[in-house]
């Protein structure tokens, strides 16, 4: 058995080891916190502002926070903003959850409200050269329950409803991968025009209000800024999907830094800066390399009504139209894509407007190739562009 004495050595020695812990934990400053969010905050073009920042056991309240964006006069005023579960590693910050209190506020006759605003898992990289995620700050998940856009207490023009993002932020902090979705989005088009004829038109056609979803996913490696977007759809109701994707590098943290910088020179230099920024903005482009790319549209009534559209406009039957479509694309492409591509095009135009199931514009370079090699060649020679980038077109596949 152990004695009295090394039993209250043990006891005193886990009572420092208790107290070393809880120390480290809350070793972190409100103040200190706060000023690193605003920073990182700034460095994304959104300004925010607290009266005070104080600590509350593990948590941080920023009183009478507001938040807004550079050049608009009015900004959100979000009250008290609490950052929950607050950490401190010798890397970053870490927040637990933000979370918002439901937000309306109207500007220039729009109401906008939100609902159900959090973000779980904020990190904050301290300042340093070799900063986690390239100093940028990062979360592992978002999520806002509702958004609504109104105009003067009318119906709203567009709604957002459970908008989640999820980011995996990997063991080494220099590739991540992310996900998201909105599960419903709507748009009111016919509050968007004072025109009868448009609302007849729109009304016609079915489409006086939008709605859908979108799906995106991907990937960002820091080291050398591939960013693969995988998965970007966007579904219209009773229309179609389109579906995007895209591969290039170079879009490293320094990137956009660099870029942040030439637009803030161009927001507040004359007109003669903007000029040289614009220039700059040019050069910096060459970093990207593109790896590949592709739009798809699969079609569920859109490429019908819009023939059926044309054709009242024009007094002739949609037949019509769908053929001038197949005789006027070759004729405009084959100044631009050379024989063998514009040939292609026509079957796959063809082939869909005859039965209008998908279409897909797809771009694969053998090697990557730089912006700056992109857009020299093409205001040189469109079609030799087309066959570098192994342009593709092809219907109903």
């Amino acid at each position: 058995m152990l004695s009295h004495a090394t039993k209250l050595k043990t006891l005193s020695l886990a009572a420092l080891l208790s107290a070393t812990a809880l120390q480290s934990a809350q070793a972190w400053e409100a103040d200190e916190v706060a000023a690193r969010y605003k920073t990182l905050l700034g460095d994304q073009g959104v300004e925010a502002e607290w009266t005070a920042a104080r600590k509350d056991g593990d948590s941080i309240v920023l009183e009478g926070a507001s938040f807004g964006v550079a050049d608009v006069d009015k900004k959100a005023n979000l009250g008290d903003l609490v950052l929950e579960d607050v950490s401190e590693t010798d890397t970053v910050y870490e927040i637990g959850r933000v979370a918002v209190d439901d937000f309306q506020q109207s500007e220039d006759d729009f109401d906008i409200a939100l609902k159900g605003v959090s973000i779980e898992g904020l990190i904050l990289p301290k300042e340093a050269e070799d900063a986690p995620y390239g100093g940028l700050m990062q979360y592992r998940r978002f999520a806002l329950e509702s958004a609504r856009v109104g105009k003067n207490g009318d119906e709203p023009i567009f709604t957002l409803g459970n908008l989640v993002a999820d980011t995996d932020l990997g063991d080494g902090a220099n590739k991540m991968s992310f996900e998201g979705s909105a599960e419903s989005f709507s748009l009111d088009l016919s509050k968007l025009t004072d025109s009868r004829e448009a609302h007849e038109q729109l009304k016609e056609y079915g489409y006086e209000q939008l709605s859908g979803r979108v799906d995106m996913a991907g990937s960002w490696t820091l080291d050398d800024g591939r960013m693969q977007v995988s998965r970007y759809d966007l579904k219209l109701d009773n229309a179609g999907t389109l579906a995007i994707t895209a591969d290039i590098s170079g879009y490293t943290p320094q990137f956009l830094r660099t870029l942040q910088e030439m637009q803030e020179k161009m927001e507040n230099g004359t007109e003669e800066q903007q000029q040289a920024q614009g220039l700059a903005m040019l050069g910096l482009m060459q970093q990207l390399n593109l790896h590949g790319a592709s739009i798809r549209f699969s079609d569920a009534s859109l490429t019908g009504k819009l023939i059926a559209y044309v054709a009242a406009q024009q007094g002739v039957k949609p037949e019509d139209v769908a053929n001038q479509a197949k005789a006027i694309v070759p004729l405009m492409a084959g100044q631009y894509l050379g024989p063998d591509l514009t040939q292609s095009l026509a079957k796959a135009v063809t082939t869909y407007l005859d039965d209008p199931r998908n279409l897909t514009i797809s771009i694969a370079p053998e090697e990557p190739m730089p912006f700056a090699v992109l857009m020299g060649t093409a205001m040189g020679s469109p079609e030799a562009l087309a066959k570098q980038v192994g342009l593709q077109v092809l219907a109903n596949q």
